[in-house]
């Protein structure tokens, strides 16, 4: 069963500062794990004076953007994932705001971390167990939107809305999507054995899904029907795996809320 993505609340110090052409194109990102000698405070085994050297992990985003014609974003971005050195990749149209196409790349990241942890179905390393996920391939790598793609003419794509939370620096918390483009076969995968759901029906419900997500989050998902949904939430909160899991114990709750 794939690992379920942790819930995340973005802030705007999460977000990547972006200088972007007033043009359409996509995002390209590779993190880079890099290994940093540091020194830290002296203590038992350690030089006095001079304290310890220490081995510290730290990740490097490259960021880079390619101007691509519009009708040609989604194509464009299935090669370019396929090439070495592309971890994600976030479609950005002329017309999308920088902030939006920000948060789509911040989200593809905590999309990926999820998917590299051990038991998330990773890609394995050379002669590794599944889920070790060492060796990047197209599985473990994410595309992501802002703003709804057009996937027009790509039958095997599949655009998912992920609820997503930010906030800001008042503590105001409020939820928005953001769009990840999956293949046929990952959605399956994803879907962990759950027949396919409307997508036309969740999409034409995302308002209201947004507003349920919220009551939710502050304790105010009291109405009558609500028991179903609270028992598969289990404490946890409503994320878009499960409204496409089991659409019938949410859909019908958004009218009703």
């Amino acid at each position: 069963m794939p690992t379920s993505i942790p819930e995340r609340i973005f802030s705007s110090e999460d977000l990547p500062l972006l200088s972007l052409p007033g043009a359409d194109g996509l995002i390209t990102c590779q993190w880079i794990h890099e290994s940093m000698r540091v020194r830290t405070p002296s203590g038992r085994g350690c030089d006095a004076i001079r304290g310890c050297d220490a081995i510290e992990e730290r990740r490097r985003a490259q960021v880079g953007f390619v101007l691509v014609e519009p009708a040609w974003l989604v194509r464009a971005a299935a090669e370019r994932l396929r090439a070495p050195g592309v971890d994600a990749i976030v479609l950005h149209a002329q017309a999308s705001p920088p902030g939006r196409s920000a948060l789509a790349l911040a989200f593809a990241s905590h999309l990926r971390n999820a998917l590299r942890r051990p038991g998330a179905g990773g890609t394995p390393a050379p002669g590794g167990p599944p889920g070790s996920g060492s060796e990047p391939e197209v599985g473990d790598n994410v595309v992501t939107a802002g703003v709804r793609p057009d996937l027009s003419g790509f039958a095997d794509l599949i655009r998912v809305p992920h609820l997503v939370t930010v906030t800001d620096g008042t503590g105001a918390v409020a939820d928005t999507v953001v769009w990840e483009i999956m293949t046929g076969a990952r959605f399956d995968t994803w879907l962990d054995g759950a027949p396919r759901p409307d997508q036309r029906a969740i999409e034409a419900h995302l308002p209201g899904l947004l507003r349920l997500r919220g009551l939710h989050r502050v304790g105010r998902l009291d109405h009558p029907g609500a028991g179903a949904l609270l028992d598969l939430l289990g404490g946890g909160y409503l994320s878009s795996r499960l409204i496409h899991r089991c659409p019938r114990a949410v859909l019908p709750l958004v009218a009703a809320t």
